[in-house]
């Protein structure tokens, strides 16, 4: 069945989307929480993808580059950088190297992403929304609905992993020098 007010799946009783419920009513958790629709609003299609975490297999096969692909390309070549250091630290002080014991911990750190990326994501869009209500108070519910599912580009993550791999070159380069 589809929500009469929203027109999303609904369970038996409510819709999770919007709150609304079989018998006209709404959930006040929903109608008290205003970020929760400018962001279904923003992200349009992907908005329960992202909510829930189904896509952390993308997660998993980019790590810091999902930022990137998010347009969120500083926070991704940070994390990238982050990451180069965690696997330094990794490596001086496991004193048995093998491996699998990398593996364990590259795997380790994706997990971490996996579970963490979507909300940090999100953090950075309600930030992102909250400067399109102020810069726009007027009309910020159409800006939202054109930017509808358009947070995703591949351009984005090419600069971001050529960012990161210029800034890897640099860094080999200085440490050649030194």
């Amino acid at each position: 069945m589809k929500c009469p007010k929203c027109g999303k799946p609904m369970t038996s009783f409510y819709c999770l989307h919007c709150g609304y419920m079989r018998n006209g009513k709404m959930i006040s958790k929903f109608e008290s929480n205003p970020n929760a629709s400018d962001l279904e609003i923003y992200l349009g299609d992907r908005f329960d993808k992202i909510f829930r975490n189904e896509n952390s297999w993308v997660i998993l096969l980019l790590g810091p580059f999902y930022f990137c692909l998010n347009k969120l390309v500083a926070l991704g070549v940070f994390c990238f950088i982050l990451d180069l250091i965690l696997y330094r630290i990794f490596l001086i002080f496991c004193t048995s190297f093998t491996s699998l014991k990398f593996i364990f911990f590259f795997l380790f750190i994706r997990v971490c992403y996996m579970t963490c990326a979507n909300m940090i994501y999100m953090k950075f869009l309600k930030k992102e929304i909250e400067q399109i209500k102020l810069k726009n108070p007027d009309n910020y519910l159409d800006i939202l609905r054109d930017a509808n599912g358009k947070s995703t580009n591949l351009w984005y993550l090419a600069l971001g992993m050529f960012i990161s791999a210029a800034l890897v070159v640099i860094i080999l380069a200085i440490s050649t020098f030194i």
